[in-house]
């Protein structure tokens, strides 16, 4: 509130040059002439010209437009928003004229279109305050302090402006302009933005206010908490409002009744009726980024949503969701129905349905006894796999996959699987190689090595053949002789060595 005081305050106080002041070096930016009296340089100047504007305060306020501004293209640039400054109207307004139009500034009635660049424009705090009169105006890089109604009586257009309204009170009324324009501009105040409202011109045409990444900060009150857009369409006859919200367009409510800024027929902070059904008669067409959004209800007097998109509700997603309970078709797939309902303004969205899946799980030829239950996850959209492994005599497991045959999409355990369909895991086997036997297990002494390559022959190594390792003759005979013979030998040998012995 102190800083909005002192926004209007600033109107009262900042200095004024009528005709006739005396300034230094104001420039004709074409010609290059140099003026020390703004009233002089505007009546050179032809239409088209650019006037530039050194550091200092300027105001063409009661400086007649026949034969200064009147029907010229004019564009007033000054040296920056700290800098230079420009006065609209009277300093102090007249009480008398409160309600009247008779405290605006005439200076450019009848002039084409007016350009106000990289200034401070300074208004004062009351109603009808504003450029008489005058077709077209711009205002480019600049901050408007203080309560303005009338700009462009056809067109105005503020681009990159900052505007500081006056405590508790409006910036601006959409008033004389049938199209304005604001694009990247701020808006400071408290309680109170933009009034889109008009009486002298209203029923007489479409009024559009056009509104491109504009940010809304407001401090409300128990007595001020309007929307940005506080909207009262009662007078427009057979015409409309028609307002076009492009962009991304912040609002920035501050204090003790921001949910009473909120307009409980629009849902919104960004544009309402100030809680006055009387201001919505259905004579109100809103556009967001192309779309309508608000209009005028079947054949009653009232507006309607056209689409909850726009609603501080969906923006927030601050709704409540009433679900049905799921329902299957028995084939994997589970539908439900939810219902969301607005927080703040308890309005009802349209019903959506939801869908949810089943994954299930095939053991793949697993008949065995399991130390974990592979059950079927239901109505799902996202889950895991089960980290717990199947068991199968014979086999290890080695993962899963959407195909029994593995053709699929393999997954691990744990893996995060998304469904958009019925799943189902199969598992994948891998035979376990059988246990060799002791048979076939390798001799720890080394083989005998044949010389020169020929079959190794053990009588070699100084072991005695066995029988099995001798040759069949197919006869046994000769070899029963010899043995005979061997053993009478060795007896007879024996005993001539006892004989002998004896006769010793």
């Amino acid at each position: 509130m102190a800083c909005a005081l002192a926004f209007s305050l600033g109107a009262f106080v900042a200095p004024a040059y009528a005709d006739g002041a005396t300034v230094t070096k104001i420039t004709n930016k074409e010609t290059g002439a140099i003026y020390e009296n703004l009233a002089t340089a505007t009546a050179d100047a032809k239409s088209g010209e650019t006037i530039l504007l050194p550091e200092g305060n300027y105001t063409l306020y009661k400086v007649d437009s026949e034969g200064h501004t009147k029907g010229k293209n004019l564009t007033f640039e000054g040296s920056g928003t700290d800098k230079t400054s420009w006065r609209i109207g009277p300093e102090v307004p007249d009480p008398k004229h409160e309600t009247t139009e008779y405290n605006g500034d005439y200076s450019f009635d009848g002039a084409g279109t007016v350009t106000f660049k990289n200034m401070k424009m300074l208004s004062a705090h009351a109603n009808y305050l504003g450029f008489i009169r005058i077709d077209n105006t711009v205002v480019d890089n600049c901050i408007v302090e203080g309560k303005t109604f009338y700009w462009g009586y056809k067109t105005a257009v503020f681009n990159n402006t900052t505007f500081n309204a006056p405590g508790g009170d409006y910036a601006l009324w959409t008033y004389s302009s049938p199209v304005m324009t604001f694009d990247t501009c701020t808006f400071n105040a408290t309680g109170k933005v933009i009034n889109v409202y008009t009486d002298y011109g209203a029923g007489k045409n479409d009024i559009i206010v056009n509104v491109n990444d504009c940010t809304f900060n407001s401090e409300t009150s128990w007595l001020f908490h309007k929307q940005a857009l506080n909207i009262n369409d009662s007078n427009m006859g057979d015409f409309k409002y028609i307002l076009n919200i492009t962009g991304i367009n912040t609002v920035n409510f501050t204090g003790d009744f921001i949910e009473e800024a909120r307009d409980n027929t629009t849902c919104s902070q960004l544009f309402g009726f100030g809680g006055k059904s009387g201001n919505d008669t259905g004579r109100t067409d809103v556009y967001i980024d192309g779309t309508l959004v608000w209009s005028k209800k079947g054949e009653t007097s009232k507006g309607e949503m056209k689409t909850h998109s726009y609603t501080d509700g969906e923006h927030d997603k601050a709704y409540d969701v009433t679900y049905t309970e799921w329902a299957s078709d028995n084939a994997g797939t589970w539908t439900r129905t939810g219902t969301p309902k607005c927080k703040y303004c308890g309005y009802t969205k349209d019903p959506v349905e939801e869908k949810a899946y089943d994954l299930a799980y095939d053991l793949n030829g697993s008949t065995d006894e399991q130390t974990a239950e592979f059950a079927t996850v239901e109505h799902v959209t996202e889950t895991e796999v089960t980290a717990d492994k199947p068991a199968r005599k014979g086999y290890s497991f080695v993962g899963w996959n959407t195909a029994a045959d593995g053709s699929g999409t393999s997954y691990e355990a744990g893996a995060k699987v998304e469904l958009s369909a019925p799943v189902t895991l199969y598992a994948q086997w891998k035979k376990d190689e059988p246990a060799p036997k002791p048979s076939d297990k390798p001799s720890d002494k080394p083989a005998d090595k044949p010389a020169d390559n020929k079959p190794a022959d053990k009588t070699q190594t100084g072991k005695k053949p066995t029988g099995r390792s001798l040759p069949k003759t197919g006869d046994n005979s000769m070899i029963i002789i010899g043995g005979v013979a061997v053993v009478a030998v060795i007896c007879i040998v024996a005993g001539v060595v006892v004989f002998k012995r004896r006769q010793e």
